[in-house]
């Protein structure tokens, strides 16, 4: 049976509890929520704005709607977020996928040829998400995505299974390079890299993801610096090494490699914050 709401009237209604509630794009929110309940578009909502919804969708967008204004992330409600056109399932175990990582991504992969016979290595892998993109975009290439959480590992590789990409992917679990072997023609790497006073501060969505993906140490860089130090060891002669890092460490972080032997170059993201270091070996 379909209950007395139009699907107009439903999203408006929404969006005004959710933004009493705090909650950053309110009407965004509202109808990816209900698109998600009705497994359709966010196009198709806005065509058929006129139409009822039955009870059942009705209570699943209630309960939705009540974890979204608790300030959970929408991609844990839904379990999935988009990445490079890849659908990342996500978990409270591994970071939400963000849309500078995806930066990140299609940087690199400007420096090498789609055919190639390569091997690369995702390091802080988390969902897997930079490794499966990896994979989608070079169909002969062979990746390696390293964590040190197991939990997020049955993450990463519950993704490469359902986008049917374990051919080419793998994951190993390793406190940074210690499990590591071999040379890689890319290691790139998300780490964490929040300070650790920073992160309690952080919206209420972010607390709800794991602070092993988010904390840093004091100065963010706990993770980035032994990263750094081994990196040259792992890669093969004219690889590339990338890094996605907070606001203010770029600079510092490309100075320190080329004083041990790196051509570094700081790349800023879409909204001008100087986020991305791409390093060779001289």
């Amino acid at each position: 049976m379909d209950t007395s709401y139009t699907i107009e009237e439903l999203i408006s209604a929404a969006a005004e509890q959710l933004a009493e509630a705090g909650s950053d794009e309110p009407q965004a929110n509202a109808e990816w929520l209900l698109a998600c309940v009705l497994n359709v578009t966010r196009t198709w909502l806005l065509m058929n704005r006129s139409q009822h919804i039955g009870e059942n969708d009705f209570s699943q967008y209630q309960t939705f709607l009540a974890r979204k204004a608790a300030g959970e992330p929408l991609s844990h409600i839904v379990g999935f977020q988009p990445f490079c056109g890849l659908d990342i399932r996500v978990t409270p175990s591994v970071l939400t996928p963000r849309p500078e990582t995806e930066e990140l991504v299609d940087l690199v992969s400007a420096h090498y040829e789609r055919r190639g016979n390569y091997r690369f290595l995702d390091m802080c892998t988390g969902s897997g998400c930079i490794a499966l993109a990896l994979a989608d975009r070079f169909s002969k290439a062979q990746i390696l995505g390293v964590d040190i959480s197991e939990s997020a590992l049955k993450v990463a590789q519950e993704n490469a299974t359902r986008l049917r990409l374990l051919q080419q992917v793998q994951f190993l679990q390793s406190d940074i390079w210690e499990n590591v072997q071999g040379t890689f023609d890319l290691i790139i790497s998300n780490p964490p890299y929040i300070p650790s006073e920073i992160v309690d501060t952080l919206t209420r969505e972010v607390l709800h993801e794991p602070r092993l993906a988010l904390d840093g140490g004091a100065d963010g860089l706990d993770i980035v610096r032994p990263l750094c130090a081994l990196a040259g060891d792992y890669l093969n002669p004219g690889g590339l090494f990338a890094l996605e890092l907070c606001k203010g460490q770029a600079a510092a972080v490309a100075r320190g490699l080329e004083e041990i032997g790196w051509k570094a170059e700081v790349k800023k993201d879409i909204v001008g914050i100087e986020r991305f270091v791409l390093a060779r070996k001289i």
